[in-house]
């Protein structure tokens, strides 16, 4: 009982991978191009939210082809170095078995490079992993799958991973499929669970398989028979979607009182609620007099929360959610039917996405500021500006600056305000190749220890 389940049961190939027919459908077709020799995209990008068999399905697609796999994940440090030594060195050479044996990529024996969470590549850790990671993408000679979870946090990046790439979506897992595999894996266990123990899992999972089957494992611990009692001491899932419904509650219904109640419960802090009821209220209250009301309430909750920060008081943020709740939910004189295509707050979107950015950023002002005697704060308000104005206008400047300094190609695409594989930024990273090459090889020669000379064979001695 205590090997880990979802690793136990993990799909062995195409045919078991269950909840996502057409996402698996089109990964097939992607990989038989590949063993036909004629790809026309040679990297594929899954992207769905966690736990809906992504990674599974990658693995899978390896067993079934009979390919190698190299992978990489969130827990490897994923730099340009370390994408180049393992990914781009995966992607452009042939491959052994693990007997040694040889394996031609002509005769149709691949090997599968995975690079999990992709989207993550981002701060000082991963520097310039995107720029190798689209040299993969282009070069590769093996097929090559990139895991995300924000396809656009990652795309955005880069125009060829969003041109020169197979993208499959994976949705999340309906609770009647989830309920279906946790019973084969209850059987196989010879674990005897109720049917309404096995729907309160599945609907906890909340689309999530990998948690489903955990929690499965959780109740199922030492025990031969799951009862319902057992399956209600696993928590619901909260994700995204919960706030969701909350919405549903608080911008549909009349009934306020279910709506504090529904706000309350989600582990969320208050100016995180207050942003979600923002950015959606405008959306779901067409009527203008509802809408002012409903704007009112937010003011009035932006209101105490300001207070809270200012006085230490926090007492006022239940004065703040009964604002958020019982204040918007009021605010409409009728209830709403209908869908209504909820969106994530922009603000918060903004400022996960620019992560990234921001890093880079910091790092440019770190590099100015030791050239110019100033800190990297003083370089971001007075000196940044300017000198990205003049690096653009100067091609000298720019190539002279971009060798001093010892810019990364990150660095470049950020001063220069274009995405890591425009022209320009090539233009720059071409011009710096030969005088990299250069240093190196001095101080290589300069590395290399000087020979004694020999005395001529001719030459006479005393002996």
């Amino acid at each position: 009982m205590s090997d880990d389940w979802t690793e136990l049961y993990r799909p062995n190939n195409l045919d078991e991978v269950v909840g996502n027919p057409k996402a698996v459908a089109s990964l097939r077709q992607w990989a038989d191009a590949w063993s036909a020799g004629k790809p026309t995209k040679k990297a594929a990008v899954l992207i769905g939210t966690p736990g809906v068999g992504k990674t599974s399905a990658a693995l899978a697609l390896a067993r079934e082809y009979g390919w190698d796999t190299v992978e990489m994940n969130a827990s490897d440090q994923r730099n340009a170095d370390a994408v180049k030594a393992v990914a781009l060195r995966g992607a452009l050479t042939q491959t052994f078995t693990d007997s040694g044996e040889f394996l031609s990529t002509l005769a149709g024996d691949l090997k599968l490079i995975i690079l999990d969470e992709a989207d993550n590549l981002s701060g000082k850790e991963d520097r310039g992993g995107v720029p190798a990671l689209v040299e993969v993408v282009r070069n590769t000679k093996q097929p090559v799958i990139l895991i995300v979870n924000d396809w656009y946090a990652l795309s955005r990046k880069s125009s060829v991973l969003k041109s020169e790439t197979e993208q499959i979506k994976f949705t999340s897992i309906k609770s009647v499929t989830i309920r279906g595999l946790l019973r084969k894996i209850a059987k196989d266990r010879g674990i005897i669970i109720s049917d309404r123990a096995l729907e309160l899992l599945a609907e906890n999972a909340n689309g999530d398989m990998r948690s489903a089957i955990r929690d499965l494992q959780a109740v199922a611990t030492g025990k031969t028979e799951v009862k319902d009692l057992d399956a209600t001491s696993v928590s619901y899932r909260e994700v995204e979607k919960t706030m969701y419904n909350v919405l549903d509650d608080i911008l549909k219904s009349k009934d306020a009182d279910r709506a504090r109640r529904s706000l309350a419960e989600v582990d969320e802090p208050p100016d995180t609620k207050l942003l979600w009821i923002e950015e959606n209220l405008p959306i779901a209250y067409r009527d203008h007099l509802d809408l002012y009301r409903g704007m009112k309430a937010v003011a009035n909750a932006d209101k105490y929360l300001g207070r809270v920060y200012r006085r230490q008081y926090f007492g006022f943020w239940s004065y703040a959610g009964d604002f958020l709740s019982y204040g918007v939910c009021a605010a409409k004189t009728r209830e709403m039917h209908g869908f209504l295509r909820y969106n994530f707050p922009q603000y918060l979107m903004k400022m996960s996405r620019s992560k990234g950015v921001r890093a880079v950023q910091n790092s440019v002002c770190a590099k100015l500021g030791e050239a110019v005697h100033m800190s990297a704060r003083q370089v971001k308000q007075d000196i940044l500006p300017y000198y990205s104005r003049i690096y653009k206008s100067d091609p000298e400047f720019a190539l002279k600056t971009s060798l001093d300094l010892e810019l990364e190609q990150e660095e470049i695409a950020y001063i220069l305000g274009e995405k890591i594989d425009a022209a320009a930024v090539k233009r720059i990273m071409k011009e710096m190749a030969p005088p990299a090459e250069e240093k190196a090889a001095k101080e290589k020669k300069a590395a290399k220890p000087k020979e004694k000379k020999r005395a001529p064979v001719n030459q006479s001695t005393l002996f």
